[in-house]
Protein backbone atom coordinates (compact mmCIF):
# COMPACT_ATOMS: atom_id res chain seq x y z
CA UNK A 1 0.00 0.00 0.00
CA UNK A 2 1.27 3.54 -0.91
CA UNK A 3 2.86 5.59 1.95
CA UNK A 4 0.49 8.40 0.92
CA UNK A 5 -2.80 6.68 2.05
CA UNK A 6 -1.38 5.96 5.55
CA UNK A 7 -0.73 9.27 6.20
CA UNK A 8 -2.93 10.99 9.21
CA UNK A 9 -3.96 14.52 8.80
CA UNK A 10 -3.50 16.98 11.18
CA UNK A 11 -5.24 20.10 12.47
CA UNK A 12 -4.01 23.18 13.40
CA UNK A 13 -5.66 26.13 14.53
CA UNK A 14 -4.12 29.97 13.50
CA UNK A 15 -6.88 32.18 14.72
CA UNK A 16 -9.78 31.15 17.10
CA UNK A 17 -12.86 33.90 17.42
CA UNK A 18 -16.72 34.10 18.33
CA UNK A 19 -17.78 33.89 14.99
CA UNK A 20 -15.05 32.70 12.73
CA UNK A 21 -11.96 30.50 12.86
CA UNK A 22 -8.79 29.70 10.68
CA UNK A 23 -6.64 26.36 10.61
CA UNK A 24 -4.37 24.55 8.56
CA UNK A 25 -5.02 21.06 7.42
CA UNK A 26 -2.02 19.65 6.83
CA UNK A 27 -0.96 16.04 6.05
CA UNK A 28 -3.43 15.10 3.10
CA UNK A 29 -4.55 15.80 0.07
CA UNK A 30 -7.06 17.93 -1.73
CA UNK A 31 -10.11 15.39 -2.00
CA UNK A 32 -10.32 15.69 2.15
CA UNK A 33 -9.84 19.45 2.60
CA UNK A 34 -13.01 19.34 -0.09
CA UNK A 35 -15.34 16.93 1.84
CA UNK A 36 -14.42 18.76 4.89
CA UNK A 37 -15.52 21.91 3.66
CA UNK A 38 -18.59 20.75 1.94
CA UNK A 39 -19.72 18.60 4.73
CA UNK A 40 -19.30 21.62 6.95
CA UNK A 41 -22.13 23.48 4.80
CA UNK A 42 -24.44 21.13 4.03
CA UNK A 43 -23.91 18.00 6.25
CA UNK A 44 -24.04 19.47 9.85
CA UNK A 45 -26.98 19.80 11.02
CA UNK A 46 -28.61 22.82 13.11
CA UNK A 47 -32.19 24.18 13.86
CA UNK A 48 -34.48 26.11 11.89
CA UNK A 49 -38.07 27.27 11.76
CA UNK A 50 -39.47 24.95 9.16
CA UNK A 51 -43.27 25.34 9.51
CA UNK A 52 -45.26 28.53 10.80
CA UNK A 53 -49.00 28.88 11.18
CA UNK A 54 -50.68 32.47 11.04
CA UNK A 55 -53.33 33.27 13.09
CA UNK A 56 -53.31 36.96 12.38
CA UNK A 57 -51.56 38.78 9.89
CA UNK A 58 -52.38 42.73 9.08
CA UNK A 59 -48.82 43.85 8.24
CA UNK A 60 -47.98 45.10 4.50
CA UNK A 61 -46.32 41.51 3.82
CA UNK A 62 -47.94 38.36 3.13
CA UNK A 63 -47.88 34.89 5.14
CA UNK A 64 -45.01 33.17 2.75
CA UNK A 65 -43.25 36.68 2.83
CA UNK A 66 -42.98 36.77 6.57
CA UNK A 67 -42.36 32.51 6.73
CA UNK A 68 -39.38 32.80 4.43
CA UNK A 69 -37.68 35.21 6.88
CA UNK A 70 -38.00 33.37 9.42
CA UNK A 71 -37.11 30.49 8.45
CA UNK A 72 -33.69 32.25 7.28
CA UNK A 73 -32.95 33.49 11.37
CA UNK A 74 -29.98 31.40 12.98
CA UNK A 75 -31.51 29.43 15.98
CA UNK A 76 -28.47 28.46 18.53
CA UNK A 77 -27.79 24.58 17.64
CA UNK A 78 -25.70 23.61 20.49
CA UNK A 79 -28.19 21.35 22.23
CA UNK A 80 -28.83 19.58 17.89
CA UNK A 81 -27.99 16.30 18.58
CA UNK A 82 -30.43 15.84 21.55
CA UNK A 83 -33.02 16.12 18.72
CA UNK A 84 -34.38 13.93 16.24
CA UNK A 85 -34.95 14.45 12.76
CA UNK A 86 -39.07 14.76 12.26
CA UNK A 87 -38.74 11.84 9.45
CA UNK A 88 -36.71 9.36 12.59
CA UNK A 89 -38.92 10.38 15.44
CA UNK A 90 -41.39 7.97 16.47
CA UNK A 91 -44.05 10.80 16.89
CA UNK A 92 -47.24 10.89 14.09
CA UNK A 93 -46.39 14.61 13.41
CA UNK A 94 -43.81 16.37 15.65
CA UNK A 95 -43.14 16.53 19.31
CA UNK A 96 -40.27 17.97 21.56
CA UNK A 97 -37.94 15.22 20.58
CA UNK A 98 -37.68 16.61 17.32
CA UNK A 99 -39.34 20.38 17.20
CA UNK A 100 -39.16 23.63 19.09
CA UNK A 101 -41.96 25.53 18.71
CA UNK A 102 -42.33 29.31 18.87
CA UNK A 103 -45.10 32.10 19.29
CA UNK A 104 -44.80 35.60 18.23
CA UNK A 105 -47.54 38.08 19.09
CA UNK A 106 -47.06 41.51 18.50
CA UNK A 107 -49.24 44.55 17.74
CA UNK A 108 -48.56 47.97 16.94
CA UNK A 109 -49.90 50.29 19.48
CA UNK A 110 -47.92 53.66 18.62
CA UNK A 111 -47.08 54.94 15.00
CA UNK A 112 -44.42 52.69 13.72
CA UNK A 113 -43.27 49.37 15.37
CA UNK A 114 -40.64 46.75 14.00
CA UNK A 115 -41.00 43.64 14.55
CA UNK A 116 -37.14 41.27 15.36
CA UNK A 117 -36.36 37.97 16.12
CA UNK A 118 -35.93 38.95 19.86
CA UNK A 119 -40.02 38.94 19.90
CA UNK A 120 -39.80 35.37 19.05
CA UNK A 121 -40.74 33.61 22.37
CA UNK A 122 -39.31 30.05 22.52
CA UNK A 123 -40.58 27.18 24.38
CA UNK A 124 -37.19 25.38 24.69
CA UNK A 125 -34.04 27.37 26.41
CA UNK A 126 -31.59 25.67 24.23
CA UNK A 127 -33.26 26.90 20.66
CA UNK A 128 -33.23 30.69 20.72
CA UNK A 129 -32.39 33.14 18.00
CA UNK A 130 -29.28 33.81 17.24
CA UNK A 131 -29.70 37.62 17.94
CA UNK A 132 -30.99 37.22 21.77
CA UNK A 133 -27.53 35.41 22.84
CA UNK A 134 -25.32 38.47 22.13
CA UNK A 135 -23.12 38.08 25.27
CA UNK A 136 -22.57 34.81 24.33
CA UNK A 137 -21.36 35.21 21.13
CA UNK A 138 -18.99 38.79 21.70
CA UNK A 139 -21.42 40.59 18.93
CA UNK A 140 -23.71 43.60 19.65
CA UNK A 141 -25.46 43.90 15.83
CA UNK A 142 -29.15 43.74 17.69
CA UNK A 143 -32.02 41.49 16.74
CA UNK A 144 -32.89 40.58 13.08
CA UNK A 145 -35.56 42.51 11.43
CA UNK A 146 -38.87 40.73 10.19
CA UNK A 147 -41.09 43.46 9.55
CA UNK A 148 -42.48 47.09 10.31
CA UNK A 149 -45.83 47.58 11.60
CA UNK A 150 -48.04 50.52 11.70
CA UNK A 151 -50.41 51.66 14.31
CA UNK A 152 -53.19 49.13 14.25
CA UNK A 153 -51.64 46.14 12.45
CA UNK A 154 -50.33 43.13 14.14
CA UNK A 155 -48.85 39.69 13.52
CA UNK A 156 -49.33 36.40 15.39
CA UNK A 157 -48.53 33.47 14.43
CA UNK A 158 -46.82 29.92 15.87
CA UNK A 159 -43.28 28.82 14.23
CA UNK A 160 -42.23 25.21 14.66
CA UNK A 161 -38.09 24.84 14.04
CA UNK A 162 -37.06 21.47 12.98
CA UNK A 163 -33.81 20.02 12.85
CA UNK A 164 -32.04 19.82 9.49
CA UNK A 165 -28.78 20.33 7.38
CA UNK A 166 -27.89 22.55 4.48
CA UNK A 167 -28.48 20.25 1.70
CA UNK A 168 -31.87 20.40 1.98
CA UNK A 169 -32.07 23.85 2.81
CA UNK A 170 -30.17 26.66 2.69
CA UNK A 171 -31.53 27.61 6.12
CA UNK A 172 -30.15 24.35 7.92
CA UNK A 173 -26.08 26.08 7.01
CA UNK A 174 -24.35 26.85 9.96
CA UNK A 175 -21.45 28.43 8.16
CA UNK A 176 -21.60 31.76 6.62
CA UNK A 177 -18.13 30.85 4.26
CA UNK A 178 -16.23 28.04 4.41
CA UNK A 179 -12.97 28.33 2.25
CA UNK A 180 -9.95 26.80 2.15
CA UNK A 181 -6.19 27.89 -0.08
CA UNK A 182 -3.26 25.78 -0.46
CA UNK A 183 -0.54 27.12 1.78
CA UNK A 184 2.12 29.26 -0.26
CA UNK A 185 5.64 28.33 -0.53
CA UNK A 186 7.68 31.18 -1.24
CA UNK A 187 11.30 31.15 -1.94
CA UNK A 188 13.15 34.23 -2.62
CA UNK A 189 16.54 34.03 -4.21
CA UNK A 190 19.05 36.56 -1.69
CA UNK A 191 21.65 36.31 -4.39
CA UNK A 192 19.15 37.85 -7.21
CA UNK A 193 17.12 40.40 -4.58
CA UNK A 194 21.35 41.81 -3.96
CA UNK A 195 21.70 42.40 -7.36
CA UNK A 196 18.66 44.93 -7.36
CA UNK A 197 19.60 48.97 -6.36
CA UNK A 198 17.71 50.36 -3.49
CA UNK A 199 15.27 51.99 -5.19
CA UNK A 200 14.32 48.21 -7.08
CA UNK A 201 14.71 46.58 -3.94
CA UNK A 202 11.90 49.16 -2.56
CA UNK A 203 9.66 49.02 -5.55
CA UNK A 204 9.68 45.16 -5.26
CA UNK A 205 9.00 44.63 -1.32
CA UNK A 206 5.49 47.07 -2.00
CA UNK A 207 4.91 44.92 -4.58
CA UNK A 208 2.95 42.98 -3.01
CA UNK A 209 -0.17 44.38 -1.75
CA UNK A 210 -0.65 42.19 1.26
CA UNK A 211 2.74 42.77 2.92
CA UNK A 212 4.30 39.34 2.41
CA UNK A 213 7.71 40.43 2.47
CA UNK A 214 10.03 42.37 5.30
CA UNK A 215 13.29 44.39 4.59
CA UNK A 216 15.64 46.17 6.75
CA UNK A 217 18.01 48.05 4.77
CA UNK A 218 20.45 49.13 7.64
CA UNK A 219 20.90 45.87 8.96
CA UNK A 220 21.15 44.17 5.50
CA UNK A 221 19.29 40.99 6.76
CA UNK A 222 17.95 38.49 4.62
CA UNK A 223 14.10 39.20 3.10
CA UNK A 224 11.78 37.31 5.32
CA UNK A 225 8.09 36.13 4.23
CA UNK A 226 4.86 35.65 5.89
CA UNK A 227 3.77 33.17 3.48
CA UNK A 228 0.10 32.88 5.03
CA UNK A 229 -0.49 36.51 3.89
CA UNK A 230 -0.20 35.14 -0.10
CA UNK A 231 -2.91 35.05 -1.68
CA UNK A 232 -1.11 33.88 -4.62
CA UNK A 233 -1.41 37.47 -6.90
CA UNK A 234 1.78 36.59 -8.47
CA UNK A 235 2.64 40.16 -8.62
CA UNK A 236 6.02 39.89 -7.04
CA UNK A 237 6.78 37.36 -9.09
CA UNK A 238 5.02 40.00 -12.53
CA UNK A 239 7.66 43.08 -10.69
CA UNK A 240 10.96 40.18 -10.34
CA UNK A 241 10.35 39.73 -14.49
CA UNK A 242 9.62 43.74 -15.13
CA UNK A 243 12.89 44.08 -13.28
CA UNK A 244 14.88 41.87 -15.45
CA UNK A 245 15.27 39.03 -12.40
CA UNK A 246 12.35 36.59 -13.29
CA UNK A 247 14.38 34.02 -10.74
CA UNK A 248 14.06 35.76 -7.96
CA UNK A 249 11.31 34.43 -6.09
CA UNK A 250 9.08 31.64 -6.50
CA UNK A 251 5.21 31.45 -5.64
CA UNK A 252 3.91 27.66 -5.49
CA UNK A 253 1.26 25.76 -3.89
CA UNK A 254 2.19 22.98 -0.92
CA UNK A 255 -0.35 20.48 -1.62
CA UNK A 256 -0.61 19.29 1.15
CA UNK A 257 -1.47 21.93 3.18
CA UNK A 258 -4.69 23.95 2.98
CA UNK A 259 -5.38 27.09 5.12
CA UNK A 260 -9.49 26.68 5.82
CA UNK A 261 -11.19 30.31 6.98
CA UNK A 262 -15.11 29.34 8.57
CA UNK A 263 -17.44 31.93 9.55
CA UNK A 264 -20.57 30.87 11.77
CA UNK A 265 -24.14 32.53 11.45
CA UNK A 266 -24.31 31.83 14.82
CA UNK A 267 -26.26 28.92 15.31
CA UNK A 268 -22.92 26.76 16.37
CA UNK A 269 -19.78 28.13 16.75
CA UNK A 270 -17.00 27.68 14.90
CA UNK A 271 -15.05 25.12 16.53
CA UNK A 272 -18.03 23.13 16.95
CA UNK A 273 -18.69 23.28 13.35
CA UNK A 274 -15.03 21.58 12.41
CA UNK A 275 -15.01 19.03 14.75
CA UNK A 276 -19.04 17.89 13.61
CA UNK A 277 -17.31 17.96 10.02
CA UNK A 278 -14.63 15.50 10.97
CA UNK A 279 -17.06 13.71 12.91
CA UNK A 280 -19.23 12.96 10.05
CA UNK A 281 -16.35 12.11 7.58
CA UNK A 282 -15.49 9.34 10.20
CA UNK A 283 -18.87 7.92 10.59
CA UNK A 284 -19.14 7.94 6.53
CA UNK A 285 -15.72 6.98 6.36
CA UNK A 286 -16.67 3.73 9.01
CA UNK A 287 -20.00 2.71 6.56
CA UNK A 288 -18.15 2.72 3.32
CA UNK A 289 -15.12 -0.10 6.01
CA UNK A 290 -18.48 -1.94 6.93
CA UNK A 291 -20.30 -2.59 3.03
CA UNK A 292 -16.47 -3.55 1.67
CA UNK A 293 -16.26 -5.70 4.33
CA UNK A 294 -19.54 -7.44 4.05
CA UNK A 295 -18.78 -7.30 0.08
CA UNK A 296 -15.99 -9.72 0.43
Amino acid sequence: MSHTLLRMPNLEILELKNDSITFVLSNTDISVANALRRIMIAEVPTMAIDLVEFQTNTSVLCDEFIAHRLGLIPLTSHKVESFNYTRECSCTERCTECSVEFNLNVKCLDRALEVTSSDLQSQNDNVFPVSASDNVYGNTSGAIPIVRLRKGQEVKLKAIAKKGVGKEHAKWIPTCIATYQFQPKIVVNQNRFDELSDRQKDEWISSCPTNVFKYNPNSMQQVTTDDLKCMFCQECVKKSEALGKPDLVSVEQKQDRFIFTVETSGALRPEEIVLAGIQIIKEKLIRIQTQIQKGL
